[in-house]
């Protein structure tokens, strides 16, 4: 049986949805190939697309655009759209990002359906570059006050080992924890507590 979104719910995302997917389509096309990388991380229950590409043709120089497709077993879909800035710290092989992401997911049961504006960062340790390898890892939150529909507030947080195997292939595992905390008392819905591996190529 095919569920039927909230439809007061979809008529406020749509717009923001268009726009985000709308722009992220434009910088992709202007930003140079190099700062681009698109991703696949798999677990046993979840399944994640991600691109990345550089954010330069909206103003802001060394900025990172993402647009994200997650996918769970029990048919959970979310999609998210990011922008992150680069911190001015002068810090040699760690680089921190930070920036808003906007979440917004269709959940499995009927009206459950979520909007989310999270603040986060994304840090990446760079320890052997010949080797491509490096610790990754990322924190997102959105609270009450910026989460919208059937959860309460939003935790997405992850941590990664990356190895290169090949001069524009990266190899990845490590674990993420992913949920929404529900509206009325209801608990939390987590979507992601698991170990996840994936491949990444730069372009």
């Amino acid at each position: 049986m095919i569920r039927q979104p909230d439809t007061e719910f979809m008529r406020c995302i749509l717009p923001l949805l268009g726009f985000t997917c709308l722009a992220s389509i434009a910088v992709a096309q202007e930003s140079e190939p190099e700062g681009s990388a698109a991703e696949l991380a798999l677990s046993d229950e979840t399944l994640q697309l991600r691109y990345i590409t550089r954010g330069d043709a909206l103003g802001v120089e060394d900025s990172r655009v993402s647009g994200t497709f997650f996918l769970s077993e029990q048919r959970d879909i979310v999609l998210s759209a990011g922008l992150l800035f680069p911190s001015t710290l002068e810090l040699g092989r760690l680089s921190i990002l930070f920036g808003p992401q906007v979440y917004a997911a269709l959940l499995e049961e009927e009206n459950n359906d979520v909007m989310s504006i999270s603040v986060g960062t994304e840090i990446r340790l760079l320890l052997n570059r010949p080797m491509g390898l490096a610790l990754a890892g990322q924190a997102y939150y959105a609270p009450d006050i910026l989460t919208f529909g059937s959860a309460d507030s939003l935790t997405d947080l992850s941590a990664r080992l990356e190895l290169g195997i090949a001069p524009r292939l990266v190899a990845f595992g490590g674990m993420r924890w992913f949920e929404f905390d529900l509206v009325g008392g209801s608990g939390e819905r987590t979507l992601q507590e698991e170990l996840f591996i994936g491949f990444g190529y730069r372009f």
